[in-house]
């Protein structure tokens, strides 16, 4: 399980989408699981499109 923790990091606990500062919490929490492959790259692509709608709507 260490390894998993180390890739996805810690910064999603207490992170709600409510502000800008969350979604990066978001954004660095996936961005690791991404890069080694561990979600599939629709699941990326979608997480990448929600994050974008999601910062528009925060501005």
């Amino acid at each position: 399980m260490a390894p998993l923790r180390s890739a996805l990091g810690s910064s999603l606990p207490g992170a709600q989408g409510k502000t800008v500062a969350d979604q990066n919490k978001i954004d660095r929490t996936v961005a690791p699981g991404c890069a080694v492959k561990l979600y599939t790259l629709a699941e990326c692509d979608l997480h990448t499109k929600a994050s974008a709608a999601r910062r528009a709507e925060l501005k």
